[in-house]
């Protein structure tokens, strides 16, 4: 684990983003918790010091995680899933069944409850964007271009 006065060389080190309509640039954040024996936490963030960072390539080979909030490519390629899963433990995403009109209701908590609100959008259509937006890579920042 890092020192929060140790400066990493974001070389080779990307982000993964999108730009939301409303809320701006949102990043991926991960923390690997197994060393505490917790269940790993995906998340989203609008904080570029927060956001997790993948070593380039990861979308065409495997590469390996650093850091306890670094992504492996194995973590990358499901986060969506992982983030957006129900049945995962400590997850913010909730799917619930409505007995009265026999239908599943949607349900955020947490970081996911805090950006759908300010989105202005239904839960429903938060959800899809999450799922549908275009996530893409840009360069980590370096210590000396972070705002």
């Amino acid at each position: 684990m890092r020192d929060d006065d140790e400066v990493r060389c974001p070389d080779g080190w990307l982000l993964v983003a999108a730009d939301h309509p409303t809320l701006g640039r949102l990043y991926w954040r991960y923390c690997d918790e197994s060393d505490v024996n917790a269940a790993d936490f995906y998340g989203i963030t609008d904080n570029i010091r927060l956001a997790s960072w993948i070593k380039a390539g990861w979308r065409d080979k495997d590469v390996w995680a650093d850091d306890y909030s670094d992504m492996s490519s194995f973590v990358a390629r499901r986060f969506i899933q992982e983030l957006l899963n129900p049945d995962r433990y400590d997850t913010n995403y909730f799917e619930l069944f409505n007995w009265d009109d026999e239908s599943e209701d949607l349900e955020l908590h947490g970081d996911l409850h805090d950006f759908q609100r300010r989105s202005g959008q239904s839960v429903e259509f938060f959800v899809h964007w999450l799922r549908a937006t275009n996530w893409f890579d840009i360069p980590a920042p370096g210590c000396n271009t972070l705002p």
